[in-house]
């Protein structure tokens, strides 16, 4: 019986494991000293941007529309910004794993055989960092974080809701309340 137990246990933390380490987060962080209502307006920076020109609009059409729903605007030309905005963009591969076990038959597991299966995929992550700064006096005020697992076959569309959904998750939190 014990070892019917440790075994469904190994399996049980084994698929937690592979469930838990590429789960998507979102995170953010910020300068607790700042008033972040005086900000109103905002110019993009150069930070790391995706190589592919699709995505690379997608995000910083997610990361606009944020901005707008949070009251800034984006600065004209020759107009000073009251932030500054840069995303920057990563990706990792990872190993997700999908173990199975079952124990034998009968009364508390005994008799018969017992299995179990593991199998390990490559999976690419992909992590996206915003960050706002404070124009004048060139600091980071502000720092929004996701990471997701991605979908090498997906389609337009989801890509689309993939990072919209992201960039609003990261947002949520901005500005921050004290």
């Amino acid at each position: 019986m014990t070892m019917r137990i440790a075994t469904l246990l190994t399996a049980a933390a084994v698929a937690w494991l592979g469930t838990t380490v590429l789960a998507s987060t979102v995170t953010y962080d910020y300068d607790r000293t700042v008033n972040f209502s005086k900000f109103r307006t905002y110019s993009w920076v150069r930070g790391t941007p995706v190589k592919d020109d699709l995505n690379h609009q997608r995000i910083m059409g997610a990361i606009d529309a944020q901005l707008a729903m949070h009251g800034l605007m984006r600065a004209g030309t020759g107009q000073n910004p009251d932030v500054l905005v840069a995303y920057h963009a990563a990706f990792d591969q990872s190993v997700q794993i999908n173990a199975f076990g079952s124990g034998g038959w009968g009364p508390y597991g005994l008799g018969g055989s017992r299995m179990g299966s593991a199998r390990a995929d490559r999976v690419t992550v992909g992590s996206l960092v915003v960050d706002v700064t404070d124009a004048s006096v060139n600091r980071i005020v502000w720092r929004g974080t996701a990471s997701q697992d991605l979908d090498p076959g997906a389609n337009a569309e989801k890509k689309d809701k993939n990072i919209t959904k992201a960039v609003e998750k990261m947002f949520k939190n901005y500005p921050p309340k004290h």
